[in-house]
């Protein structure tokens, strides 16, 4: 998750805006296809999107077909069609919920107020939402290689995630609490790339699965490598 509200503000402590400027454009060919009014239109696009999402996860992005939807779905081709103009747009749509639901899940406010802790939940929340969206996360890095408007959306993503901790960093050195002799920007970028990384690998490519150590391991281990890189001074509490 390139990030996604990653671990961002919360990382270093301020409060996090309600969304991301990380949005995939639409395309002409999709134009004019309007939500649904009533409760059965809803209902038969989310069960489109939710059988979009379990055939792009296993067949990837290129080797999906629309009709691979619609019999996943249970409904006619024609169905499909009357929501989502190609895969495209239904992929978009659920890149647009995933960024949505990242960003929120990980607003954390002043409720916790020590660097470390709040360093600690967030990278919790960050872990939590890879490991729902990993391989998610993978298909749209595969439709990005063809398509620049995934590129631009994932690096929007990456962009708002960096510019966010380095705020934070910024605030934490001005207050003592962190290293000023670390460039905020550059700390950040690296930080960012280090948390980002380790989830597509640790849940999109497996390697929880294979690991003896569990996950709040893994987000106890990213904390304290996270804080001993900014010289955080202020004692960490164990989470209850």
């Amino acid at each position: 998750m390139t990030g996604a509200r990653s671990a961002t503000s919360a990382r270093a402590g301020t409060r996090t805006r309600t969304g991301s400027t990380a949005r995939v454009e639409p395309s002409p060919a999709t134009d004019g296809k309007a939500p649904p009014l009533t409760d059965r239109g809803r209902r038969t696009r989310d069960n489109l999107l939710a059988a979009g999402r379990r055939v792009f996860e296993e067949r990837g992005y290129t080797a999906t077909r629309m009709s691979d939807i619609a019999a996943a779905a249970g409904v006619s081709h024609g169905t499909v069609y009357t929501w989502f103009g190609d895969k495209e747009s239904l992929l978009r749509a659920l890149v647009d919920d995933i960024v949505t639901e990242v960003f929120a899940a990980l607003a954390i406010g002043d409720e916790v107020p020590d660097p470390e802790r709040r360093m600690l939940e967030a990278n919790r929340r960050y872990l939590a939402a890879y490991r729902r969206h990993g391989r998610m996360l993978e298909v749209v890095e595969e439709a990005a290689a063809t398509d620049a408007r995934y590129r631009d959306a994932l690096a929007g993503v990456r962009r708002d995630h960096v510019a966010r901790v380095t705020h934070d960093i910024a605030r934490l050195q001005r207050a003592g609490v962190a290293d000023a002799d670390v460039d905020s920007a550059v700390a950040a970028g690296a930080l960012c790339a280090m948390v980002e990384g380790f989830g597509r690998h640790w849940y999109g490519r497996g390697e929880q699965a294979a690991s003896a150590h569990d996950d709040e391991t893994a987000v106890e281990t990213l904390t304290r490598l996270w804080a001993r890189g900014l010289g955080i001074r202020t004692p960490r509490e164990e989470p209850a």
